[in-house]
């Protein structure tokens, strides 16, 4: 029997070209092949293509390039450094000049910069790369492993939707890690500035962009004490917030058995009801119960990533402007044990999924 096995095994592969030539011609298309082998050949050779590309699109998605590490660094310099003076526009017009070709009365004209008027000079070489940019944020105390570097570093874009920088860098080259953005509805500095600002961030595997907001998951009432504060510059003004509540959501109505809390959609708060909605929903599911107050007179920013908790979550993290005169050393923060999480997030970590009465839902409207 084992001999007749062996002249099967023979009878098969005798025949074939088992030399790197033989091989590659296995593969790709070869001058005799039929048509049905040469489609075949490409077929093949396609999916690898794709295959290839799929998972470079994956690596560069979650791991980021060297490129993009070193684009940071250098965007981080330029923040911390600026340059000094103001130049002017070099597409405005020159200052009269007299008969004689002097200049006339420099009090009568005077450059035209092309910075928004006020604008911290921080930002002058960064609005000259990208005029999008919006502002600055940074976290103090969480830093990149093994390193001085701050993980949480960055400038903030903004455009006029949401999809944009998903998929492009603050260069404006097209890049899966995409950047740092605002969302398109709010007015993030100024005199009109927004109630809440939402700021949205790729979770990163290489720690880049907002990988680190996941610290906050820890339900650790000492980290997030021990990290509490967020520094944001707008253009205008730099502001210090303090955080006082994270939570993670589902995106789709049927992973959860309370509606869907669509923190995104709170950008102003006009009256009380759409104040009282979004903070009872915040902390109805707040990891966190703290003493810091919070008004519809408050400026709020929120901060927003990939969750992979469950599918298609967001784990989110919110701040409050501190007001005059306030310590954020003053308050307190304990573990909060009755904090909804969505019905999926019970259902895959095996525990019974809780029935109450949620939030005040009296101002829910649908998106």
């Amino acid at each position: 029997m084992s001999m007749l096995n062996e002249a099967r095994r023979g009878s098969l592969t005798d025949d074939r070209d088992r030399s790197l030539k033989g091989r590659i011609k296995d593969i790709i298309p070869w001058k005799g092949d039929s048509l049905k082998e040469i489609i075949r050949k490409t077929v093949f050779i396609a999916a690898i293509c794709v295959l290839a590309y799929s998972a470079y699109d994956a690596y560069i998605y979650n791991f980021g390039s060297k490129t993009m590490i070193n684009d940071q660094k250098d965007l981080v310099d330029m923040f911390n450094n600026p340059q000094t003076t103001t130049p002017a526009n070099p597409d405005s017009p020159a200052p009269p000049t007299g008969n004689d070709g002097q200049s006339g009365d420099s009090s009568a004209t005077e450059p035209v910069s092309k910075y928004p008027a006020g604008m911290l000079s921080n930002f002058e070489p960064l609005y000259d790369i990208n005029p999008d940019i919006v502002g600055w944020i940074s976290i103090d105390g969480i830093y990149l492993d093994d390193t001085d570097e701050l993980a949480i570093n960055y400038p903030i874009v903004q455009t006029d939707d949401n999809d944009y920088y998903l998929h492009y860098d603050f260069f404006g080259t097209e890049q899966d890690y995409g950047a740092l953005y605002a969302d398109y509805r709010a007015q993030v500095g100024g005199e009109n500035r927004s109630s809440n600002v939402t700021i949205y961030g790729h979770n990163m595997k290489t720690e880049y962009y907002f990988h680190h907001l996941r610290d906050y998951n820890r339900i650790s009432p000492t980290f997030v004490s021990e990290h509490r504060t967020v520094d944001f510059s707008t253009l205008y003004e730099r502001e210090k917030y303090i955080i006082f509540a994270c939570f993670l959501v589902s995106v789709h109505e049927e992973d959860d058995n309370q509606p869907i809390f669509r923190y995104h959609n709170a950008v102003e708060f006009n009256d009380m009801s759409s104040f009282d909605y979004w903070y009872k929903n915040v902390m109805y599911r707040n990891y966190y119960k703290t003493d810091i107050d919070c008004d519809i007179n408050d400026k709020y920013l929120t901060l927003s990533t990939c969750s992979y908790d469950i599918t298609d979550a967001r784990f989110v993290v919110v701040a409050r402007k501190l007001r005059e005169g306030e310590d954020p050393n003053d308050f307190t923060y304990k573990s909060n044990s009755k904090r909804h999480m969505p019905a999926k997030w019970y259902q895959a970590y095996g525990y019974d999924v809780p029935h109450d009465d949620g939030p005040d839902y009296e101002y829910y409207i649908p998106e």
